[in-house]
């Protein structure tokens, strides 16, 4: 039987060590690893039957951690960005030098978001600032909307089950993903908010 927490310092420090958790965020409940845990994040690559060369997103723990993490996107970037962050917005930008290649498998661009609670984004920073989340499903499925339906199917594949709460309610639906490795940014996938609008 897998463990399970409701302690946010057991989760940082299962993720610290290498571990897969399954933990619920701002938006969906998902499979969560460190960025910079090839192991780890292969693992979770397996686990949902994903292509390995499909791209993973990275939750940083602020937009510095993200910074960090990217290349040069147009002028305007990161201006929008802070308009966006924290919050359900998953930006696509430049992979920099630092990115992680267990996250882009070795594509030119980065997913990554930072995430709206506080509590979340303290524990992401506890266990390095950077952590790979996908959404808890097989490839080709649709996403799990709760907890205990996804840690049911992943049981047997992960190292912890964190039943946290970050305050207020998740939204339920997936990211925005909006593509800023170009400008004017383009949705990709819509999400829970309408994005703030990038001419303003």
């Amino acid at each position: 039987m897998v463990a399970r927490t409701r302690d946010p310092a057991v989760a940082a420090a299962c993720l610290a060590g290498g571990g897969v958790v399954l933990m619920p965020t701002d938006t969906l409940p998902g499979l969560h690893a460190r960025a910079d845990a090839p192991a780890a994040v292969a693992r979770i690559a397996v686990l949902k039957g994903r292509d390995e060369g499909q791209p993973l997103l990275v939750l940083c723990a602020g937009i510095g951690d993200a910074r960090a993490l990217a290349g040069t996107p147009p002028a305007r970037a990161w201006a929008y960005a802070e308009r966006c962050w924290p919050g359900p917005y998953t930006l696509v930008l430049p992979a920099g030098a630092s990115a992680p290649t267990a996250a882009t498998r070795g594509g030119p661009t980065l997913a990554v978001r930072v995430p709206a609670p506080g509590r979340l984004r303290d524990l992401i920073a506890a266990c390095g600032g950077a952590l790979v989340s996908t959404s808890a499903n097989l490839a080709g499925e649709p996403p799990a909307t709760e907890l205990e339906a996804a840690a049911r199917q992943f049981a047997g594949g992960i190292d912890l089950v964190a039943e946290l709460e970050w305050g207020g309610s998740p939204a339920g639906a997936a990211s925005a993903m909006l593509d800023l490795a170009v400008w004017p940014p383009r949705v990709l996938r819509p999400g829970p908010r309408v994005p703030p609008d990038w001419e303003s």
